[in-house]
């Protein structure tokens, strides 16, 4: 079964969380909420496997009036209220926007070089398999002349889990940038950071 994700950003302003994502005009020239990840089961996956993603019974505390408004069908009932399996809520905390670390590389370890020759020469189209990595010791236990196929690499997807979660990373760290250019001087006291904020996201 296919499932489609969307996710709204919020900060806690004042005590009370507000959604601080951008707005756009749909074709009726309604405004929409543009979320800040969108994505099916492999942007789940990622979420699920590599980011602090948590489930959440119902519908998150304090959910802003303007995710509200956004995820509340046509008869006026709110996602995860009556139907919780078919609209599931998750949240991601600010902490985890705060401490993750993407110079980090996902794979480390011995690649055939003639892979990483075709990597290098074509990396849009031509990406390495985890699984002809060697580790050190497995390395280690090769005798001389294998040794000169593999090459030590440091490799990370370009569009595996961790692309998926700096493009998250970097949506979110844009609101908050465009929220702290848009307070007034006698606001500046309300600046946010990315500790401040959670990313609520919709499972339909």
């Amino acid at each position: 079964m296919s499932v489609w994700l969307e996710g709204y950003t919020e900060a806690r302003v004042n005590g009370q969380w507000r959604c601080i994502d951008f707005f756009q005009q749909d074709i009726k020239g309604q405004l929409k909420i543009v979320p800040c990840v969108i994505g099916q089961s492999m942007v789940r996956q990622a979420l699920e496997w590599d980011c602090d993603c948590n489930y959440v019974m119902g519908v998150p505390d304090g959910l802003s009036d303007a995710v509200r408004k956004e995820c509340t069908d046509s008869n006026g009932v709110l996602a995860g209220t009556e139907t919780p399996r078919w609209g599931s809520w998750y949240v991601i905390d600010g902490k985890w926007f705060d401490k993750v670390d993407f110079s980090i590389p996902e794979y480390c370890g011995f690649f055939p070089r003639q892979d990483i020759s075709r990597q290098l020469s074509n990396p849009d189209e031509d990406s390495l398999d985890e699984e002809h990595m060697l580790s050190v010791g497995d390395y280690q236990a090769l005798d001389a002349e294998a040794k000169k196929a593999y090459q030590y690499y440091e490799y990370t997807p370009p569009h595996g889990s961790r692309h998926i979660l700096k493009e998250l990373y970097q949506a979110v760290a844009a609101r908050v940038a465009a929220f702290n250019r848009a307070l007034a001087w006698e606001d500046e006291g309300s600046a946010i950071s990315l500790r401040d904020v959670r990313v609520v996201i919709l499972e339909s």
